[in-house]
Order: structure tokens, then C-alpha cells, then sequence
């Protein structure tokens, strides 16, 4: 229990700085949000092992009471490694479509790797805080080829495409790779 708390409390402060500077300066609408940088980091590469069999993965680390956050963090490599969340409040879906449910936040996390002139080779988006049964995890892969990544970024031109079943991705974002 007292590991949970511990793992609680380090992903809380984590997001809070984020969240801070999300909230002023984003009004939080519901398709476009700043996916702000909060890890950055060089001879990295992404857990494909983890990612390729994410249901499983995500699955297990639940059942174990570890952060879910696990799923994305980089193994060594020989890639520049970038962590991005989008922190945002919106009502969550429920099979009732209760319109009375109250706000709520989420988590959007994006990860990109790239290699040493910035040109994007991969990456995944996921909400952290996903309810729904595990078949329906919506994460997204990174589609878009011969791009840079830069200050200002759209998701939309990363062409993100969900993995189960390669639909598109259906919101909007700006990558901040500085601080605001």
C-alpha cells in the first residue's frame, strides 16, 4: 500500500507543473490541446516489447498495482527520446452518456522518438486515463513520414492511426517543446 501511495504521489507532482502551465495556456478546448514536453532524453528507443503487446501489458501492470505510465517509458537505444502530456478536464464517457457526470481530468500522452536531425521515426499517443474494457484501448501510432519535429507541431500532421483497427485519430494538439 505504501508503494502505491508513493507511485501515486510521484505521477501527481510529475503532472502538476504541466498542468499548471496546460491550464493557462490552453482554454482546454475539447479537439486542440498543448502537449507539453516533460522528458527528453538521448540513447533511448521505445519498449516494443511492452507496446507491441500493449493490451497484455497494460492489463498486467494494472493487476499489479503498478503505473501504467510503464508502457511508455524508453529502454536504451540509439534514439532521442521525447515524452509529451496534454492535461485537460472533460466529462468522461459513460454508457449511460450521463450529461450531469462532472468534469474530470485527463491525461493525453504522447511519445516520440527521432533520431540525431530531429526527423521523427515513431511514436504512440494514449489517455492515461481510459475506462473502457481493454479490447477498446485507444492507442495511436505514428504514420506521417519525412517529418521533423519542431515547436508547434499538429498532431494532425502526424498522422496518427489507431493500432486495433487503423482509424484516425480524431482530435488536435500542438507539440511545446519548450517549457510554455
Amino acid at each position: 500500500m505504501r508503494y502505491l501511495i508513493v507511485l501515486l504521489l510521484g505521477w501527481f507532482s510529475c503532472y502538476s507543473a504541466a498542468a499548471q502551465n496546460q491550464a493557462k495556456d490552453n482554454p482546454a478546448t475539447k479537439d486542440e490541446k498543448n502537449y507539453i514536453l516533460v522528458t527528453n532524453k538521448i540513447n533511448t528507443d521505445f519498449n516494443y516489447k511492452m507496446l507491441d503487446d500493449f493490451e497484455n501489458s497494460f492489463a498486467d501492470l494494472i493487476k499489479e498495482n503498478n503505473s501504467r505510465e510503464l508502457v511508455f517509458n524508453p529502454v536504451n537505444g540509439k534514439y532521442h527520446y521525447y515524452k509529451f502530456v496534454a492535461t485537460y478536464k472533460a466529462r468522461g464517457i459513460s454508457k449511460d452518456s450521463d450529461a450531469a457526470r462532472p468534469e474530470q481530468t485527463f491525461h493525453n500522452i504522447l511519445i516520440i522518438k527521432t533520431d540525431d536531425y530531429q526527423k521523427i521515426v515513431d511514436g504512440y499517443h494514449f489517455v492515461l486515463e481510459w475506462g473502457e474494457k481493454p479490447l477498446s484501448y485507444p492507442l495511436f501510432r505514428v504514420k506521417a513520414t519525412d517529418l521533423t519535429l519542431q515547436e508547434g507541431l499538429s498532431l494532425k500532421q502526424l498522422n496518427l492511426k489507431r493500432v486495433m483497427d487503423n482509424t484516425d485519430f480524431d482530435g488536435d494538439g500542438k507539440i511545446k517543446l519548450s517549457g510554455r
